[in-house]
């Protein structure tokens, strides 16, 4: 298949690419698939309305419209996916693939290894609204896995004052608390690549001191940075900057600033203590990354 859409629907976040010769990222959307099915205790009809919305402006392009759900719709029972997956085809005209976590492991770090030279260990986690997997890779190959069921969000409804315009509970005491729920994995590695998320995009937008990627090429992943300086530059975004200035200086992606970013890091810099990580380096790559390969491929 040489031309193709492919949608990534999430618990909060819902991501768009167009694949023809080249891959064209065609933003994020935001629908809180997750809170209000939380609320509600189902999906809301509104939060559908939406995502068929969004699909239809996607028709234009005149090709395959592939759409993949993870989180949320992993928790729905026989009968409401059922429900679920006619309304959907009857509104759009495309299948819906809920994807099971494994899955979206397996392909997410598939998209990290696809294109780069390097058979040492790496740690790959794939970081969510609701959900932290960490991967340990050795030779291109899956040696361990520690799955976690919180997130992002998990984390700002622990301590909702990081949503705030500067945030008041210590970072320090956030991370012991996230690690206190976090499964170790026995294999460590010295370097973690942050996948799941627009991790290059928050690093690029705050200007963190990123260096060039040390250990391999790979266009989607150019950019390191160690612990430490990581560290030091989260604490000057928890305390010293204005989210709302960012907020403003960003308006197009307001709302993905205000959805769990002070969240991740507290996930990131827990999954890189419990994998001895020194090196980070921020992706963009998720589990399309890995459909689009294999697709193209096929």
């Amino acid at each position: 298949m040489n031309k193709f859409v492919v949608i990534e629907v999430g618990s909060t976040n819902t991501k768009t690419y167009l694949q023809d010769n080249k891959l064209y990222d065609l933003g994020i959307i935001t629908i809180e698939f997750k809170n209000n099915y939380k609320l509600n205790k189902r999906l809301m009809e509104s939060d559908l309305e939406k995502l068929y919305d969004h699909i239809e402006t996607l028709k234009k392009y005149e090709c395959p419209i592939l759409v993949f759900g993870t989180s949320v719709f992993r928790y729905l029972d026989d009968l409401e996916r059922g429900t679920f997956l006619k309304e959907f085809k009857d509104n759009t005209g495309c299948d819906f693939t809920i994807v099971t976590q494994d899955m979206e492991n397996e392909l997410t770090v598939y998209g990290v290894l696809a294109n780069i030279d390097y058979d040492g260990r790496l740690a790959v986690m794939i970081g969510g609204g609701a959900s932290t997997e960490v991967s340990i890779v050795e030779h291109k190959q899956i040696i361990e896995r520690a799955d976690n069921n919180y997130g992002a969000m998990d984390v700002c409804d622990r301590f909702p004052d990081i949503n705030n315009d500067t945030a008041t509970s210590s970072y320090k005491e956030m991370v012991e608390d996230t690690l206190d729920m976090t499964k170790v994995p026995n294999n460590k590695s010295d370097i973690l690549v942050l996948a799941g998320g627009d991790y290059l995009k928050f690093y690029e937008t705050l200007k963190y001191p990123l260096e060039q990627n040390k250990f391999y090429k790979d266009t989607k992943q150019p950019w390191c940075i160690d612990f430490t300086t990581m560290v030091n530059c989260d604490n000057d975004f928890f305390y010293h900057k204005s989210l709302l200035e960012i907020q403003n200086e960003n308006f197009e992606s307001r709302s993905w600033w205000s959805g769990g970013t002070r969240g991740m890091r507290i996930c990131v810099t827990t999954i890189a203590k419990v994998v001895g990580a020194k090196y980070i380096i921020p992706t963009r790559i998720n589990m399309i990354y890995g459909i689009i390969e294999k697709m193209k491929n096929s």
